[in-house]
């Protein structure tokens, strides 16, 4: 799956502006939670969603509008019961649109999706800020690295930019106003990032239905012949010497790690490599009696009952499946509860 970052860099390359727009504040029920985004293209396409219905049918009118005019701004919405009606959704609630116009003409918007686009690939960390000079009419956006690197011309208040330079790994989505400038603060990250452990069929058809809701997905086994982009056209593949030698992957609070090997002793060797992660979620594959066998090897190997507990296994929410297919479901279900309880809690 290309990151909606990744389809921006494209347009900006082809010479096409278009807005980025993202959600940044809800309060609510509202169809999409914050930091949801979507490209509009000046004839009205899309790529991503923020929800659908009402709302992301003004979003786009107003984004139409915003390319033909070059303006950046803040879009307040709401959404009443009526328009929850209208719209066949049983949503509503309030919240804040960013609709930011990319230039396609500025090169500074190009460094910038560059640096978004190597983050939400090689598992780094990073923001987007984006500046609205309300009395000037004029925006800026960059991107701050882990390390408070700024990519792009700031041109802010000072206290703001010592701010992004020395603590913005506090921040999630964020808006500070001073005097007449908005400083409005978005993480980069992907819409999760699963790790597949293991190549098989079940992974397979795993792989497929995470691309398709919105997973960045990287395939990880010791076997070319099953971990290859012919099986996998739409994941990462990662090919290990030894499935017992797992590199440093970039694990953070947006990896899900799901264990699903072909055998007992590579579970051992995922799952005691994943507890030393903070990942948000690991999962693992597997019955009653394998299971115990390889949490009573992970206790002797030092492990507590509570590192035990951020274990989800048997992996998948409880479905008759027994097709891979039908596995693969039960486990998509599974992760896309977990993505919409973080989705809430960052609220």
């Amino acid at each position: 799956m290309n990151n909606i970052y990744e389809e921006g860099l494209k347009l900006l390359k082809n010479k096409e502006s278009f807005v980025l727009a993202s959600i940044i504040k809800s309060t609510g029920s509202t169809p999409r939670s914050e930091g949801t985004k979507m490209i509009v293209r000046k004839d009205r396409s899309i790529i991503g969603t923020v929800g659908g219905g009402i709302m992301e049918s003004r979003c786009m009118d107003i984004s139409v509008d915003a390319i033909k005019d070059k303006k950046t701004f803040v879009y307040e919405f709401h959404l009443d019961s009526k328009d929850a009606h209208k719209s066949e959704m049983v949503c509503g609630g309030n919240g804040e649109l960013l609709i930011n116009y990319i230039d396609a003409e500025d090169e500074n918007n190009i460094k910038v999706f560059e640096k978004a686009v190597d983050v939400v690939e090689n598992n780094k960390k990073g923001w987007i800020v984006t500046i609205i000079f309300n009395q000037e009419d004029k925006k800026q956006v960059v991107f701050v690295d882990d390390k408070g690197n700024i990519t792009g011309e700031f041109g802010g208040d000072d206290t703001i930019k010592f701010k992004l330079q020395n603590g913005i790994g506090t921040l999630g989505i964020h808006s500070d106003v001073i005097d007449t400038e908005r400083y409005i603060v978005e993480k980069v990250h992907s819409s999760g990032k699963a790790f597949v452990f293991g190549a098989g069929h079940v992974s397979k058809e795993v792989a497929t239905i995470l691309n398709l809701i919105e997973f960045d997905t990287i395939v990880i086994d010791d076997r070319e012949d099953f971990a290859n982009k012919d099986r996998f056209p739409d994941s990462k593949v990662v090919v290990l010497d030894k499935m017992d030698e797992i590199p440093d992957m970039g694990i953070d609070d947006d990896s899900y790690i799901l264990i699903i090997t072909r055998g007992h002793l590579y579970d051992y060797n995922v799952l005691e490599w994943a507890l030393k992660t903070n990942a948000y979620y690991i999962g693992m594959i597997g019955s009653k009696t394998k299971i115990k066998m390889t949490y009573d090897k992970i206790r002797q190997a030092g492990f507590t009952d509570e590192d035990i507990k951020r274990v989800h296994a048997p992996i998948g929410i409880d479905l008759a499946a027994k097709t891979p297919a039908e596995i693969a479901v039960s486990i998509a279900g599974e992760l896309i509860n977990e993505r919409a309880g973080k989705e809430k809690n960052l609220k």
